[in-house]
């Protein structure tokens, strides 16, 4: 009796076999990398927090959130965007919390509730995706690039004015102008030409509508 085995076909001549074996190695090695990045951060963000370091209120959350802008506008596509940035967001928070065990009191990242927890995912996943579409040279780039921005931007100006929910003394003005250039590199390096004075524009209309009702 005749056997029939299932056979595989590939057209190399149209997909380079090669080529698109490596993209997906390369792939894995980024949602690998976005995960042990973010755990290091974690670690390094759990010690600095522990000591009181006044670099703390700098750390947490802008470490995270240039890990998640390079996750993001590396990413080989929207859907790897995501799940890259989520690896991303995971693994500080996996230090974060094993640091607890050290420091049972301690409120790492707003690790003291599940909501909080949820909130601090959902934002920096946000973040991440908003930087892989700010690549895009169209004016959905330029709209994405200043949202990005724009909620850095906010984030600082919670920080620095008194009446902010996470008013931070002291955050005035030093560690505020860090944070702005913060703000102007990510607007420099996510958009090229006009797209910058564009996304500047989405920013700025960002933080005077929010900056009105603080």
């Amino acid at each position: 009796m005749a056997r029939f085995e299932p056979t595989f076909e590939y057209d190399c001549g149209k997909v380079d076999c090669a080529e698109l074996d490596r993209r997906q190695r390369g792939i894995v090695l980024h949602m690998v990398l976005s995960l042990v990045v973010g755990m290091l951060l974690g670690s390094l963000g759990a010690v600095l927090s522990h000591a009181h370091s006044p670099l703390g209120s700098l750390y947490e959350p802008y470490a995270y959130v240039l890990l998640v802008v390079v996750a993001g506008y590396t990413a080989a596509g929207l859907g790897w965007a995501a799940l890259s940035c989520a690896l991303a967001t995971f693994g500080p928070l996996l230090s974060l919390l094993a640091a607890t065990l050290f420091d049972p009191g301690a409120m790492f990242l707003g690790t003291g509730s599940a909501v909080a927890m949820n909130v601090t995912v959902a934002t920096l996943v946000v973040v991440g995706v908003l930087a892989h579409l700010a690549r895009r040279g169209t004016l959905w780039g330029d709209l994405a690039g200043g949202v990005l921005a724009g909620l850095v931007a906010l984030d600082g100006l919670d920080k620095a004015l008194p009446g902010g929910p996470e008013y931070v003394p002291g955050f005035w003005p030093w560690k505020t102008l860090i944070v702005g250039a913060l703000v102007l590199g990510l607007l420099i390096t996510t958009r090229p030409g006009w797209g910058r004075a564009r996304s500047a524009a989405v920013t700025l209309a960002i933080v005077a509508a929010c900056a009105t009702f603080l």
